[in-house]
């Protein structure tokens, strides 16, 4: 990293791998933020051409046609993991082979066994890994984790999350197995981790799923109960074709917490005394994806944990990652999704 203006070293150079919507949102929110602080340094994609297009959106000076050449980057400290998540292991296992720090979208990888290899591997190495929750960093979110500590609803015991969209087109990666399809992988993941982050990250005791497959194989909807120790219980929704009320519950001896819709990038949280409204920070930007803009604060929260050395993330551990991993292999068993 260089050096700032008070002579530590503060600004983060960033690598994008992919470039797809997801990588763009990134992209634009890093662009947004002080060059002093973020600096896109390079960018890779399959196709060197639109690599090229890529780096003359956001003006940034390198672009490489294939992921090798962006891991061999010298002036790159860090890269953003933004492919299609049967990829992800492979990209990651390949910036650490060249020492680099890792943001990968979520889920990390497939399945728990290849999640347990990237995070030895980058232990071992000494190298920063995290898996792209950005809901953990939202200010809604911080602020639920504030009354959670403090006791506010008392004894929690009951964790109520949906997550659903009927899409105007279906998209075709979402129903292909070999993409990755599944609804627990790409919506399911976040109602899980909300239920991971108010009991504490720890592994439940039981797991029950039920649902049904498409005729590709790939779950479409499914419902899961976790039960954790100490009689808690998370209950869990989630569709790729019904527009279900996207909000989470949380619910205590003393009352309830809720984030608003949409629960996994929210700017709106209700307590027993009050509702409190987190607008995004200033400018406005142009989106892709929903509350797109909250990716700014996963961004700089990375930032902070290279400035002091860090190789994960306290927020998003990646102990807790393994847990999620390992509950999503759960209940995609439980389902019967199998790949290849």
């Amino acid at each position: 990293m260089d050096e700032g203006q008070d002579g530590g070293k503060q600004c983060v150079k960033w690598g994008i791998c992919g470039l797809g919507r997801i990588s763009q949102d990134f992209c634009t929110n890093l662009c947004s933020l002080s060059k002093e602080m973020h600096q896109v340094v390079a960018v890779a994609g399959r196709s060197a051409e639109r690599a090229k297009e890529f780096a003359a959106r956001f003006s940034i000076t390198k672009s490489y046609g294939c992921y090798e050449q962006l891991a061999q980057d010298n002036d790159v400290d860090i890269v953003y993991v933004g492919t299609i998540h049967p990829t992800h292991f492979d990209c990651c296992m390949k910036m650490f082979e060249y020492n680099k720090h890792v943001l990968c979208e979520k889920p990390l990888t497939m399945n728990a066994t290849d999640t347990k290899r990237l995070i030895e591997t980058a232990r071992s190495k000494r190298l920063f890994l995290m898996e792209g929750v950005w809901t953990r960093f939202f200010p809604a979110v911080v602020k639920l984790k504030e009354h959670i500590a403090k006791g506010t609803i008392g004894d929690i015991k009951l964790v109520q999350a949906t997550l659903g969209k009927q899409p105007s087109k279906r998209n075709a990666r979402h129903y292909d197995p070999e993409l990755g399809g599944s609804c627990t992988l790409d919506l399911g993941f976040y109602p899980i981790t909300m239920a991971s982050l108010v009991f504490g990250g720890g592994r439940p005791e039981s797991i029950k799923a039920t649902g049904y497959l498409t005729d590709t194989g790939v779950d479409e909807l499914a419902s899961v109960t976790i039960k954790y120790p100490g009689n808690r219980v998370a209950h869990l929704c989630y569709s790729f074709n019904l527009n279900l009320v996207s909000t989470a519950q949380i619910c205590g001896s003393d009352g309830r917490l809720t984030l608003s819709e949409p629960f996994w990038c929210p700017t709106q949280l209700q307590t027993p005394s009050e509702t409190l409204d987190f607008p995004f920070p200033k400018p406005d930007l142009d989106m892709i994806f929903r509350n797109g803009r909250g990716m700014v604060y996963e961004a700089e929260a990375v930032r902070q944990c290279l400035i002091e050395g860090k190789t994960e993330s306290d927020v998003m551990t990646l102990d807790e990652t393994l847990v999620i991993a390992e509950i999503m292999d759960t209940v995609l068993k439980q389902l019967g999704v199998k790949y290849r």
